[in-house]
């Protein structure tokens, strides 16, 4: 397996795994980010390399239909993984 992959919500009942773009700490237009975020620095955040992730209730309430969601968004937000990039912090 190669290359950066996530469980993506399509539609109610429909998932699929796909390749993404690799993480940057400035937000790029996707789902669920509001167009005057876009290319705004997130400087108090941590790109991780992902060791294990979950697919929990609330990500299953979307697929099944019970809630709603952003078409491509990526599911899977209880992650265990190593920090490989961080933005500044107030701390030298």
């Amino acid at each position: 397996m190669s290359g950066n992959r996530a469980v993506a919500y399509l539609k109610p009942g429909t998932v699929e795994v796909r390749t993404i773009d690799y993480p940057t700490l400035e937000l790029g237009d996707g789902p669920g980010v509001a167009r005057d975020d876009i290319g705004r620095k997130c400087r108090h955040d941590v790109i991780l390399k992902v060791l294990a992730s979950n697919i929990c209730g609330s990500d299953q309430h979307m697929v099944r239909g019970r809630t709603t969601a952003p078409e491509r968004l990526v599911l899977g937000h209880e992650i265990t993984g190593e920090v490989v990039e961080r933005g500044r912090t107030s701390r030298p």
